[in-house]
């Protein structure tokens, strides 16, 4: 079914797209202030004033210039596309992105996955949008930084369409984002600041999970906790072997989707294929929910398959395909060292490096919800 489809901060994770629906700025020869003309009509950027103007039209003069670029490697497995982020300043981008990989906080996990899970044979392929309408449901999480709240959020609905076996309900990642507390800094200092899905996942254990109908909220900013009446409860969550390949695989496959944090810092440009340009050195700066895998049979190239939050009109309607490293042991094939761990890691307290492992760092964490029910 499935064929079409920098940047760090204290912040915000990730850009809403403002409702935006597949517009890309056209590539063809002509100069760039007419191109970025056509671009604020596309993309309604609002009025400012000429030195602003100016600024931006700089910055989207660049980042047109490194899309062509790109599009013309013959070598390249993805396109670029002139989209929404393409006149951000380098600081407005860097607000953007902010979930941190979590320096594992002292939460209701449950035991070890390794010890609850002998090997099985796992499926070549996997592609949960075939059968979970919940996937399909792209999100957009707003200019808050919450993609921590609404991965997590995502990957429960679509476990919650599985464990009651009918069409999801959407859930409360408000809820989430504005009662969960962080008190160790775990990705951030909560709410739009940014925290962990694993820190979702322990709030919903103590509290439940209301359904986002009738707990409401503002998606792009903090607001106080509401009363709310909770729609379902957890028993405990999953987190899944740092670094190792074949528990995420296993997990995806036989369990559900997963959420992963990950390097999205070169995703601003990402338009469709197989993408493969994350440094080994990956800096985990957001949340996405792990979907699936396969292998494109136009590239011969293996490739894990995400949702992203950042709209339909984002990626490959709102997905994206990232290269897959089946090949080593642990994907020890594509190995690095997360060195900006205050500007992208875990906890107050957490190491000064962190190891990361998989194409943007894809393997580096990783959990799903555990022991649903209804309340």
């Amino acid at each position: 079914m499935f064929q079409s489809f920098r940047i760090l901060a204290f912040l915000a994770c990730a850009a809403s797209l403002r409702g935006e629906r597949e517009k890309f700025v056209s590539e063809e020869a002509q100069d760039d202030e007419a191109a970025y003309k056509q671009f604020r009509q596309e993309f309604n950027r609002t009025a400012e004033d000429s030195i602003a103007y100016l600024e931006r039209l700089a910055h989207f003069r660049r980042f047109r210039a490194a899309v062509a670029r790109h599009n013309a490697r013959p070598d390249a497995s993805w396109r670029a596309v002139v989209g929404p982020f393409a006149d951000y300043t380098d600081a407005e981008f860097k607000a953007l992105l902010g979930h941190r990989r979590t320096f594992r906080p002292e939460v209701k996990a449950a035991s070890s996955f390794l010890q609850t899970e002998p090997h099985k044979t796992i499926a070549s392929t996997v592609d949960w949008t075939d059968k979970l309408s919940s996937v399909r449901s792209v999100k957009e999480q707003g200019s808050c930084g919450s993609c921590w709240a609404v991965a997590a959020i995502g990957a429960l609905e679509m476990h919650a369409e599985l464990a009651l076996q009918k069409a999801g309900s959407a859930l409360s990642s408000n809820q989430v984002k504005d009662c969960s507390t962080n008190p160790k800094h775990c990705g951030g200092s909560g709410g739009c600041q940014g925290s962990t899905s694993e820190l979702a996942y322990d709030y919903i254990v103590k509290n439940g999970i209301a359904l986002d109908s009738t707990y409401g909220g503002d998606k792009n900013r903090d607001s106080s906790c509401q009363a709310h009446k909770p729609y379902l409860r957890i028993g405990g969550f999953q987190p899944l072997p740092v670094n190792k390949l074949q528990p995420l695989m296993e997990a995806v496959s036989t369990k559900g989707p997963v959420v992963v944090s990950i390097d999205a810092s070169g995703w601003n440009s990402y338009g469709g294929g197989i993408f493969d340009s994350c440094d080994k050195d990956a800096v985990v700066n957001h949340a996405v929910v792990l979907v699936g895998y396969g292998k494109s049979k136009s590239e011969n190239k293996e490739y894990w398959l995400i949702r992203n939050s950042w709209g339909e009109g984002w990626g490959e309607k709102g997905f994206i395909r990232l290269l897959r490293h089946s090949g080593d042991q642990g994907d020890a094939g594509y190995c690095g060292t997360d060195r900006n761990p205050k500007e992208g890691v875990g906890c107050d307290g957490g190491p000064p490096e962190i190891p990361v492992c998989g194409m943007c760092g894809v393997l580096s964490d990783s959990v799903y919800p555990t022991g649903l029910q209804l309340a």
